[in-house]
Order: C-alpha cells, then structure tokens, then sequence
C-alpha cells in the first residue's frame, strides 16, 4: 500500500484541488463509483496477502534496478523485443526483409544502449532529458490581471480600457462629434 500511496498518480489525485477548480468526488458517480468499490474490494482482501508475498519485494527490487540504471533497462526491453519480432517471423515463415531489418536493428540498440548505466538522477540533468521534460510539461497557470484594468464591452469581450495618455482619448476630445451619454454600469 506504501508503494501505491507513494506513487505520483495516487498523490495526484489525492492532492488538494485550487479553490476555483469545480471538484467532482468519481466514487459517487454512476460510471465510475462501482469500479472505484470493487477496486476498494480488491485490494482490501489482496494487502495482507502482498504484504508477505515475495511479489512485492521482486517487484520493489525491479524498480530500483529501473532507477539505477534506466537506459540499460530499456534496452534489455529493445533487445528483448527485437528478438521477438525476429522470433515470430522465422516462427511463422513469413519472414519479410523489413521484419528482420528491424528486429535485428531492436536488437543491437538495445545491446548499444545497455552499456550506459547512468542512473535516472544523473539523465534527469542532461539536455535531451531536459528539452523532453519542457516539452511535455502543462504550462504555467495563467496570471491574475488587475479587473480594474479590463472592462467588458457591449459583445460581452473584455478590452483594455484606454489610458488617458492613451492617442485615442486625446484624439476623442478634438472631435467634432457630439459625446454620447455616460453608460450606466450597474
């Protein structure tokens, strides 16, 4: 149970909502409340069990194996896979030039890239790692404006309203044209 609770998806969702986010409790929905109680069920009756199951301790090993060395998991999981795309095409003698281009291609990568054993701490910091992570980062949220800047206009969109030093409100006042009566903002 440590692991699930420690994970970012659990804290994620179990994170406090911003205060002008609308929050819908999912175990009270129709769709998706029974399969939150099942689960509930699940994993009730599964906990003493795991907790003196070797599976979790295997499982935690792998995991840390993962962070110390990412690229060369990864690339035991290449190698692995192109070995099994290559298996199944001998297997089913329908061995085609590209099939066998790629899943010896799969094989090498993943041979190449299990030499590098940098853990995930020391990758995190490397440029390429960084660019990824900008990229698929959710923007910032965006900024509170002053409302006393902003006014509503008759369509219902919000402007700017002109600055006084603004050549818009100079030019208005040597206008010809009749001023309009004030608008009623209540």
């Amino acid at each position: 149970m440590a692991v699930v609770q420690a994970s970012f998806l659990y804290q994620w969702l179990t994170a406090e909502p911003d205060p002008e986010v609308i929050v819908i409790d999912l175990r009270e929905t129709w769709t998706v409340g029974p399969i939150l109680r099942l689960l509930d069920i699940v994993i009730h009756r599964l906990r003493p069990a795991v907790k003196n199951a070797g599976v979790l301790r295997v499982t935690q090993r792998g995991f840390r194996m993962v962070y110390a060395a990412p690229l060369a998991a990864g690339g035991v999981s290449l190698a692995i896979g192109g070995l099994l795309i290559t298996l199944i095409g001998v297997m089913r003698d329908t061995m085609s030039t590209t099939q066998l281009a790629v899943g010896l291609g799969a094989v090498l990568a993943g041979i190449a890239v299990t030499r590098d054993r940098r853990s995930w701490d020391t990758l995190r910091e490397t440029r390429p790692v960084e660019l990824l992570v900008a990229a698929l980062e959710p923007p910032d949220p965006p900024t509170q404006t002053d409302s006393s800047d902003t006014e509503i206009d008759s369509g219902g969109l919000p402007h700017d309203r002109p600055d006084q030093t603004d050549a818009t409100a100079v030019s208005s006042e040597h206008s010809t044209k009749p001023e309009s009566p004030p608008r009623d903002e209540s």
